[in-house]
Formats: C-alpha cells, structure tokens, sequence
C-alpha cells in the first residue's frame, strides 16, 4: 500500500509531465523551430494536448520556460568573448562557439533573430546587443579585425554560418567551420598566406545533397 499522500504524488505526476514536456519541446523545436506543433511536443512527451496546455496555456509560456536558459548561454558566449584577453581571439571563438549553438538548436537561432515578445526573453535580448558591440570594438582595437566591421555585420556573418551548417549538417557536422576559416581571412587586416581549413570542401555531390535536402 502506497504510502505517498494523494496530493503529494499528484504533485510529482504534474512535475514530471512537465518535464517530460520541456525535454520533448526541446527535441522538436531544435530540429522544427518555435513552430513546432503542440500536438506533436504533446505526443512525443507521452502526454495528451489538454495536459501540456495545463502546464503551458500558451506556446509562448512554454518557448520562454525552455529557451530562456538557452539564450542565457548564448549570452554568457558572447560575455565570455568580451572579457578574453586576446580581443580577436575572442571573437573567433565567440564566432565558432554561437554560431555551432544555433546550427544544433533551429529554435534558439530564431530567438536569437526575433524578439517572441516574451518579457524574460526579451530582457536577454536586450543585453545582446551592447556585449556584441563590446567584442567588435575591442577586436578592432587590437588592429586585426578590419576597421569597417560593424556589429551589424558580425550577426550577418553568423547568420550565414547558421544558415551552411544547417544544411549540411546531415553530410558533415563541421563543414561549415571551413566556411568560418575562409570569412576569418577576409576579416583579419593582414595575414601571410590563405589559412587552411580544417573541415575538407565537400564535393560537388554532397554540395546536391546538402541542397535536396
């Protein structure tokens, strides 16, 4: 005979499902995006629809109890890379380790592009900006990072690693950082040959492959 208190057990019911609905939520929306349906999030965390709107009423309650930890540490990259020693090398790596973030997390990228207008995640996103232009501005300090780079471009240059690795993904889970090596060398002032990559070019096959997919 169980000897839990009814509602105490209740309790933890309604806490796992809970948990179970997050880890699903956070399957789905990394491979699908915020858009994910819920029916689907429901079924993949073993849960009818009326109990993850219980402990969601709305997408958006469910998009800021996951991702607003996630963003937290796309934040804590870009804080990281602002308190480096070596300017440009912080943002390199900041370049490498966010970009490698939103290529594994289809929902965080979107975050990361567009305010979902929840307050907790917003708050975040406020904080971005500054920290970005902090980076930008300390690594065109050092003389190595050309002087007409803007904050602006650094989020585009992310983008378009984003946007490589996400598709070719499937073939290579590092191809895109050869991509990353090719824009470094047309961001740094002066360099005394190409560097070489450490991801090999893909072929002209995969290169189909990548965009049949």
């Amino acid at each position: 005979m169980s000897t839990v208190a009814p509602g105490r057990r209740l309790r933890r019911d309604a806490e796992a499902n809970r948990q179970q609905i997050l880890e699903a939520a956070g399957r789905l929306m990394a491979l699908r995006g915020l858009a994910a349906p819920l029916e689907d999030i429901a079924a993949e965390a073993g849960v009818g629809i009326a109990t993850l709107y219980r402990r969601f009423p709305t997408r958006d309650d469910l998009i800021a109890a996951l991702f607003q930890d996630r963003l937290a540490a796309y934040l804590a990259d870009l804080e990281a890379a602002a308190a480096m020693p070596d300017a440009w090398e912080g943002l390199v790596w900041f370049l490498k380790e966010a970009s490698g973030r939103q290529i594994s997390d289809r929902a965080l990228s979107e975050l990361v592009e567009h305010d979902s207008g929840q307050e907790a995640i917003s708050q975040i996103r406020d904080r971005i900006r500054p920290l970005a232009e902090t980076v930008v501005r300390r690594a065109k300090a050092t003389g190595r990072l050309r002087s007409d780079f803007t904050v602006a471009d650094l989020f585009f240059v992310q983008q378009m690693l984003v946007t490589v690795g996400a598709r070719t993904i499937a073939i290579s889970e590092t191809a895109w950082e050869r991509y990353l090596t090719i824009l470094l060398d047309g961001l740094v002032t002066s360099r005394s040959e190409p560097t070489r990559p450490a991801a090999p070019a893909l072929s002209f096959d995969q290169v189909e492959e990548a965009h049949a997919s």
